[in-house]
């Protein structure tokens, strides 16, 4: 995977964070030391670079820190620095003057491929606890993105019928009624309750598991439309040969026909390709970012391994090259990672007929492609060993302040007999 830089500094309680994105990228520490803050600025400069790239609009990239993801003005001083380069773009936001320089870098061997984003916040218990929430309308943030996403891919998910839960700590199906615009679980002993009055865990879990089976599943089965200025850019950057070609490639995906053949659909594949190459970007749908704040809100520890297990095993898609980004404080969490981790690094010396043993063998990843930073202080630090898998970090050290504490008391028990 071709690595992506940022730099943070002197950003809310970030002070200096320095890293390369991975495919999957975590996260973790205190409340209030920064995670949510470095989640944030990697999606807007993901965002930003995707825009830049689709449309040639160079974003108001501190407006969408401030009015998209909510970040405080007074996180921002003069010597607040962000600095982002892929293979594709460079972006660089200065704080003296709150401005954001973007530069394009020449035609790279690797497509660009357009990239579907969601941001799933901590507050999203709210999308399934709050009944008529289509008709809010007030403001436009990752909040409200997210709860409009949530109407949108729910409908989408459930259309055929109901969703059903992939953990079996969660043994719950799910469906939308489209008529009465109410959410109903349906239990395991077939009782039917609103989702509005289920227990906190599941109005978690399943707007998470609902909005990430649509990110990376039912979006690619889906025909994009780009967008006008999508289509003006795009257009203006081929040469005169080929922009016949491309208003062909327009009409035929804003008008399909549904006796197409197998001739035309191809036809059509083969003419965006020479497109999308020319260009050195494609603007259909290549991969998923999904950016998940704490994914272990209001869910039992076994409960936030399987979810662990299920949406690794949802990014390891060989397909494409999905990327996840997770911010956390639970050691579960953390602990559910490594065993995906280990079992990717070792899997070759377990035997065929032993690998089922193992609840994680579906989600087992490679650990090169997983990054773990602990956050602490304001600085960035990686709790990776030799072999990438996680070694002493926060929760340990915590964990034993803990236990020394426990034996220390247990010193002065005196048994009664």
């Amino acid at each position: 995977m071709n690595m992506t830089s940022i730099k943070i500094r002197n950003i809310g309680p970030i002070a200096k964070a320095e890293f390369d994105l991975n495919k999957v990228n975590v996260f973790m520490g205190p409340q209030s030391s920064g995670k949510s803050t470095i989640a944030k600025i990697c999606s807007q400069c993901i965002w930003c670079e995707k825009n830049y790239l689709l449309t040639g609009d160079e974003y108001d990239f501190y407006s969408g820190l401030l009015e998209f993801h909510r970040m405080d003005e007074g996180y921002f001083t003069d010597d607040s620095e962000i600095s982002y380069e892929s293979q594709w773009v460079t972006i660089k936001f200065k704080g003296i003057n709150k401005k954001t320089f973007f530069s394009k870098k020449g035609k790279t061997a690797k497509l660009y491929k357009n990239l579907k984003i969601e941001y799933i916040p901590a507050e999203r218990n709210f999308a399934a606890a709050l009944p008529n929430l289509e008709k809010y309308s007030e403001g436009y943030d990752n909040i409200i993105n997210f709860l409009k996403d949530w109407l949108s891919f729910k409908e989408t998910i459930t259309i055929n019928g109901k969703y059903s839960s992939p953990l079996s700590s969660i043994d719950v199906n799910y469906k939308y009624d489209t008529k009465s615009k109410k959410d109903v679980l349906i239990l395991a002993n077939n009782k039917n309750i609103a989702l509005q009055k289920s227990s906190s865990g599941q109005q978690s879990i399943i707007p998470l598991l609902v909005v990430c089976e649509f990110m990376f599943t039912k979006l690619y089965e889906q025909r994009r439309i780009s967008s006008s200025a999508e289509q003006s850019y795009i257009k203006g950057n081929l040469p005169d040969a080929m922009k016949a070609d491309y208003e062909w490639v327009i009409k035929e995906e804003s008008f399909p026909h549904k006796s197409n053949s197998a001739q035309d659909v191809k036809l059509l594949k083969e003419t965006k390709e020479k497109i999308w190459n020319e260009i050195g970007i494609s603007s259909d749908y290549g991969l998923s970012n999904v950016i998940i704040e704490e994914p272990e809100q209001n869910l039992f520890p076994e409960t936030q391994k399987e979810l662990i297990y299920h949406i690794l095993n949802k990014v390891n898609d060989t397909n494409r090259d999905h990327q996840l980004i997770l911010t956390t404080h639970s050691p579960y969490i953390l602990y559910a990672l490594n065993n995906c981790m280990l079992g990717g690094l070792v899997k070759d010396n377990i035997p065929d007929d032993e690998q089922n043993d193992f609840q994680s063998k579906s989600s087992w990843i490679n650990p090169k492609f997983v990054s773990v930073w602990e956050i602490e202080n304001g600085l960035l630090r990686s709790i990776q060993d030799k072999d990438n898998i996680i070694s002493e970090n926060y929760f340990d050290t915590k964990m034993t302040e803990l236990t020394d504490e426990y034996f220390q008391i247990l010193n002065y028990y005196k048994d009664e007999e």
